[in-house]
């Protein structure tokens, strides 16, 4: 069982490593500050209680209750209706407010199990509350790579006009 929660001090920010070196060391050096200063909200996967910790170190993985599992960041962002793929940019004027997911990432060891979904769908259902109270279109995201890109593809994101790496997810 896997308990997702905002990211405090008290997390093991250095234990984690997703295999992405830019993405390790924003977790490590800049989420924290980031969400000090209202930049951006970092929110994390852990371990819901020692007895998780307890089955998966059986399984051979090395987990605390401060381990993090993987993250993703969500921020407010405006965009130019000129960046949306072309059939969510009708009707919209010129700059429309979205919801940024700045970052998603996964231990390196635990890739393939479905924890990326999950973060994902956590993201969209805070992305769509929040647009219930403050004006979001649609969560936005830039891909880091093409395999990124296809995993946001396959979660009804579509991409922008000129670049397949800039996503767009309508929330209405």
């Amino acid at each position: 069982m896997i308990k997702l929660e905002p990211l405090t001090g008290h997390h093991d920010r250095n234990g984690f490593d997703c295999g992405v070196g830019t993405l390790d060391n924003w977790l490590k050096h800049t989420a924290l500050q980031h969400q000090g200063k209202g930049i951006s909200r970092t929110f994390v996967a852990v371990p819901a209680d020692d007895t998780v910790i307890d089955s998966w170190g059986q399984a051979g993985y090395a987990l605390a209750v401060t381990s993090i599992l993987g993250f993703y960041a969500l921020a407010s962002a405006f965009v130019l209706t000129d960046d949306l793929p072309t059939r969510h940019a009708k009707r919209l004027p010129r700059q429309i407010p979205v919801t940024r997911l700045g970052r998603l990432a996964t231990r390196a060891d635990m890739h393939g199990q479905g924890l990326g979904r999950l973060l994902l769908s956590d993201a969209v259902s805070r992305a769509r509350l929040a647009a219930q109270s403050v004006g979001s279109a649609g969560l936005f995201v830039d891909a880091k790579n093409e395999a990124a890109a296809r995993f946001y593809r396959q979660h009804e994101f579509t991409p922008t006009t000129d670049d397949p790496l800039k996503l767009f997810l309508p929330l209405w």
